[in-house]
């Protein structure tokens, strides 16, 4: 009997300074700091943008939009870039993901599908959705996890305009 009551206390004290030892670990490591807060603070994305398409970005012909696909394939395959195949699949892009839809066939296939609202896609709109998609999100649709997934580009300097219509006629080419 003494030496399980001996076991015992050994073990208990041990876990005690396991315990303490984690809670310094977890200080250590900044999580209680009070720097913690304005960190995380910087990885808020500013407030949804509204944007138009830039008078140089010309998606109307389609001479033009094959011309910028070639850049926009680019950006779209890019780690560092846009990274869109991390989360989307395209004609001829390796190492596709599936958190998004797949954007092979898009132009005959999901952008004559309706918008979250039932209206029409069109240019405009996903120039915005690749620019900055949460503005395009109905407010009952906001708090969803799923509809906010989307990176918001331009917004936080992760593309240009150029780029974000690079990219855009990129998507547009998938047919």
């Amino acid at each position: 009997m003494k030496l399980k009551k001996i076991v015992l206390t050994v073990a208990a004290s041990v876990a005690s300074l396991s315990l303490v030892a984690f809670a310094l670990t977890f200080q250590e490591a900044g999580i209680e700091s009070p720097e913690g807060k304005s960190i995380m603070l910087k990885d808020v994305p500013p407030e949804p943008r509204l944007y138009a398409i830039p008078p140089d970005c010309n998606l109307k012909d389609e001479e033009s939009i094959k011309k910028l696909a070639e850049k926009g394939k680019k950006i779209f395959n890019t780690t560092s870039k846009g990274n869109c195949v991390a989360c989307h699949c395209a004609k001829d892009s390796k190492g596709c993901g599936n958190i998004g839809p797949s954007l092979v066939g898009y132009r005959n296939g999901l952008f004559k599908a309706p918008d979250y609202r039932g209206n029409p896609k069109t240019i405009d709109w996903l120039y915005q959705k690749i620019a900055d998609g949460r503005i395009l999100i109905p407010k009952e649709l906001q708090n969803i996890p799923y509809y906010n997934i989307m990176p918001v580009h331009i917004t936080t300097g992760q593309l240009t305009a150029e780029e974000v219509c690079q990219v855009t006629a990129y998507v547009l080419s998938q047919e």
